[in-house]
């Protein structure tokens, strides 16, 4: 994968939360899953908890940087991250962790151009770095035909989620 000139992936530090943080919600306003004032209400919880899981390498997150010729620096217009989870061994994948893919985002004006692809690798590349085996996300409708790609599947899971509140069982 080769990215087009001006463009660069690097790790991401704990001085890098806030800007993950802002993608994050600007990800969720782009899918229609957060208005833009819901996204804005997280974004010190988000960049908080970032900086602290990036800096105890809790998560893990690569960055797509636009070279600025005028400011001689670069601006962060995308990333990625990942999780690692803790799961049971079996013959088959002996690994104690499947890593999990979110935070997937790209800036508007930098899209169509391989980044996303880029980073994907640049995470999967950590993935088996680890000795892992299994990764998932959640793919949102844009990304689907880069995971799909990829290798991704969907899956058989019969997964179903329950919102604990006051009150309920």
């Amino acid at each position: 994968m080769t990215l087009p000139d001006a463009y660069t992936v690097r790790p991401a530090g704990p001085q890098d939360a806030a800007v993950i943080a802002l993608h994050r919600g600007q990800m969720f306003v782009d899918m229609g899953s957060l208005t833009p004032d819901g996204a804005a209400a997280q974004q010190d919880l988000w960049t908080g908890w970032l900086g602290n899981a990036i800096a105890a390498g809790e998560y893990v997150a690569f960055l797509a940087q636009h070279a600025d010729p005028a400011h001689h620096t670069g601006q962060v217009v995308a990333g990625v991250g990942l999780m690692f989870h803790p799961k049971i061994p079996t013959l088959q994948d002996p690994a104690l962790h499947r890593a999990h893919v979110l935070n997937m985002y790209v800036a508007p004006g930098h899209r169509r151009q391989g980044l996303a692809e880029a980073l994907m690798h640049a995470a999967l590349q950590e993935a088996r770095r680890r000795g892992l085996r299994s990764v998932n996300l959640n793919a949102a409708p844009m990304g689907r035909g880069l995971y799909q790609r990829l290798g991704f599947v969907d899956s058989t899971s019969p997964e179903m989620r329950l919102t604990l509140l006051d009150g309920t069982p």
